[in-house]
């Protein structure tokens, strides 16, 4: 009866057997190994190093802003994954996460460290002014959520920042009412002498460009798709642009969200992009493209772009009147299940051709060789390939690099895999052959494009043992025959000799063998704890019981200077989180009306409840009232009104 094989035993039992068997050098050498493998994880379990930061950290009410978190982990720690944020009740999250690959590359005392990771962004935006805190974003890691720092964010009135032209009309000398049509034009016939003689002489016109109607008689956004159909992964482009027929400045474009998507620009510099004419609605406009998306679909089904908006100043509508896009709806569906390759994953679409170069092709056994492998083409690019999995060969993760952007109306570019390969076989080895299955939107087929990385010559190696020198031979005929070295059979009787003791035996080596998981037990208790006290404090800024006594300090400074209405906004402030963190409701979200009945219902009793309402409707009757005049003291008597409430109900949350 055949026996299975046995495991092998991991590195550290193995040390220690070694320890039991060998002579006092071999144990010390083999004590080392042991100790070496025992600490190896610390440096395995190293945590991500993550950053968060918005970007600016100071923006309008309106305005969007961005938060962006990145996480790095050393190459074979796992990569982070599934990046959350959760925003306080008055922002608001226009789109996201948009997630990326990170990777770099760090060279300390000749050694090279790189590090891989991922980074998530949001676009955010503010329905009033204050400072807030969003609490801290968090990522997914070994079965664990890991969380970053908190993100302060100061958010202003609308309008109160100074504004540089963002309009790529804007020519020098302001806005662009009154100059010679177009923007230049011979003759300096304006846009209104046009426009009267439009029926006698219409310049060349752009029928693709033309609507039956008009959406608004003087100027609007429209967003034109070459495609409302497409499978995921397939390139949508999507063209936007401003209809007009007088001059105007547009400031403050906001780019459509296409938040179900992957989106590259391709439309580098709008300044350079001459308008033309078209008929809407039978009259005559001018046309011009301001923005041109490329846009990869990430699911199936219909998708939305989102409305691109932009302020318009013109004579004929008025000042920073707002202007917004058609919403472009996409049908995404998978490609056909019928004839789909092994291997195939969903998402790559496009035009691919493959390269592959190997190096060295001739190495040692047990050496490496790398192996590149180039994608280029249109389309969106793979992620990932598969390579050949065969006994022998060992392929390590791969270091990406890729160089993408537009070509004439599409993206592509290229992306390299370096792969390295340990071989432990001898003789010539075949590393196979990779595949990369696609699907070809033009074709309307999949197609399967493949690369052959040849044979390596691997030259075999003699095992340590097996050297002429006579101790090599001596290890050779103990590993053949173990018990070849042990003594003969005693003929006469003697007195019993015990061995020599040697400086590891008995409680000086047991205390060695002990010390390693004992460290390691200490460190990640220490680690444990530390981390506990991190979250503990990083949950103690963000609670509404510190929140409430920040907007009280805030109410406090407003009724020294005398601003009544800031010192409403204040309490108000502080009066809701207060009832928060003492009940667990959001009073935020109640109307004023219904908060009293609310409140009862927690088990708040009437009188504070009744105040409570009091304090708030004041606070809400002062914002819509003239401010009060600097001495006047009511600034002062809503402070303590707002510090006696939230005081009564600190006491009752404590009872």
């Amino acid at each position: 009866m055949t026996r299975p094989p046995l495991s092998p035993a991991p590195p550290a039992l193995a040390a220690l057997v070694a320890l039991v068997g060998h002579r006092p050098a071999q144990r010390a050498a083999a004590l080392l190994l042991a100790l070496l493998a025992l600490f190896a994880p610390l440096h395995a379990r190293a945590e991500p190093q993550i950053s968060a930061r918005a970007i600016p950290t100071e923006a309008e009410v309106g305005e969007p802003f961005t938060v962006e978190v990145k996480a790095l982990v050393e190459r074979g720690a796992g990569m982070p994954s599934d990046p959350e944020l959760r925003v306080p009740p008055e922002l608001s999250i226009l789109s996201g996460p948009s997630i990326g690959t990170q990777m770099q590359t760090q060279i300390v005392n000749g050694a090279v460290s790189t590090q891989l990771g991922i980074s998530a962004s949001w676009q955010i935006v503010a329905d009033k002014p204050g400072r807030y805190t969003i609490p801290a974003p968090t990522i997914s890691w070994n079965g664990r959520r890991l969380p970053a720092r908190p993100i302060q964010i100061r958010i202003v009135p609308e309008g109160s920042r100074p504004r540089r032209p963002s309009n790529p009309f804007l020519l020098p000398g302001g806005p662009l009412h009154g100059l010679p049509w177009p923007f230049g034009g011979p003759g300096g016939r304006t846009l209104d002498d046009l426009l009267d003689d439009e029926l006698e002489a219409a310049p060349d016109e752009t029928p693709e460009l033309a609507m039956p109607r008009e959406p608004d008689p003087v100027v609007f956004l429209r967003a034109i798709p070459d495609k409302t159909a497409a499978v995921v992964g397939e390139q949508v482009t999507v063209s936007f642009y401003l209809y007009f027929r007088e001059n105007a400045e547009m400031t403050e474009p906001r780019a459509a969200p296409a938040a179900d998507f992957v989106r590259h620009a391709l439309l580098e510099d709008p300044r350079h992009v001459r308008p033309v004419h078209t008929r809407v609605g039978g009259h005559l406009y001018n046309a011009r493209l301001i923005d041109k998306l490329a846009l990869f679909p990430l699911k199936a089904g219909e998708l939305h772009t989102g409305r691109m908006q932009a302020r318009i100043t013109g004579r004929r509508i008025g000042s920073r009147v707002l202007r917004e896009s058609n919403d472009v709806v996409i049908r995404v569906t998978e490609p056909p299940l019928a004839g789909r390759p092994s291997g195939y994953v969903l998402g790559d679409v496009g035009r691919f051709t493959l390269k592959a170069t190997v190096q060295p092709r001739r190495i040692d056994q047990g050496g490496s060789v790398a192996v590149t492998v180039q994608v280029e083409g249109t389309g969106n690019l793979p992620q990932s390939l598969r390579v050949p999995e065969r006994t022998g060969l060992e392929w390590l993760d791969p270091e990406k690099r890729e160089s993408i952007e537009p070509r004439g109306g599409e993206i592509g570019g290229s992306r390299s895999f370096g792969y390295v390969v340990r071989i432990e076989e001898s003789g010539t080895v075949d590393l196979g052959k990779i595949e990369l299955p696609y699907w070809d939107p033009a074709q309307k087929r999949y197609v399967v494009e493949g690369v052959e990385l040849g044979s390596v010559e691997v030259t075999p190696v003699a095992p340590p043992f097996a050297s002429g020198s006579p101790a090599g031979a001596r290890d050779a005929a103990a590993r053949a025959e173990p018990f070849a070295a042990m003594p003969g059979l005693r003929a006469s009787l003697g007195a019993y000799s015990p061995p020599a003791t040697l400086p590891l035996d008995g409680a000086p080596f047991w205390c060695l063998l002990a010390a390693p998981p004992l460290l390691v037990t200490l460190f990640g208790a220490g680690d444990r704890l530390v981390r506990r006290a991190r979250e503990r404090r990083a949950a103690g800024e963000a609670s509404p019981a510190r929140l409430a006594a920040v907007a009280q300090r805030e109410a406090e400074e407003a009724a020294a200077q005398g601003d009544l209405k800031a010192t409403a906004a204040a309490i108000e402030r502080a009066v809701h989180r207060a009832i928060e963190s003492a009940t667990g409701l959001r009073s935020r979200g109640v109307l004023l009306e219904a908060l009293s009945g609310e409140l009862e219902q927690r088990g708040v009793p009437g009188a504070l409840s009744a105040r409570a309402h009091e304090v708030l409707a004041a606070c809400e009757a002062i914002r819509f009232e003239p401010a009060g005049r600097p001495g006047d003291g009511a600034a002062a008597a809503l402070v303590e009104q707002g510090r006696a409430v939230m005081t009564e109900l600190a006491r009752w949350k404590a009872t």
